[in-house]
């Protein structure tokens, strides 16, 4: 709605002063958590495809580091394409 009576550095003015009160505090919040769950299910996810690709090539090692270094997981998981 904002956007029918706003224009940039209006709109920029009206989010700082949104950002100050408690309600804007609060939209921020829900906004940080709803966040943090949806990350939560994509890298869950992404691990279970990992784990399913390394299972069916019977890279058992290769699952067991993965588990235990990010950087190795993430090397396998662009290997994978799994994004």
């Amino acid at each position: 709605m904002a956007d029918k009576f706003l224009r940039g550095s209006d709109l920029e003015e009206i989010k700082e002063v949104v950002a100050m009160t408690r309600l804007g505090q609060m939209l921020y919040d829900d906004g940080l958590k709803a966040g943090k769950s949806e990350g939560r299910i994509e890298g869950s996810d992404r691990m279970a495809s990992l784990t399913k690709k390394l299972l069916e090539a019977a890279r058992m090692a290769d699952l067991q580091l993965a588990l235990d270094d990010p950087g190795y997981r993430e090397k396998l998981m662009d290997e994978y394409g799994i994004k």
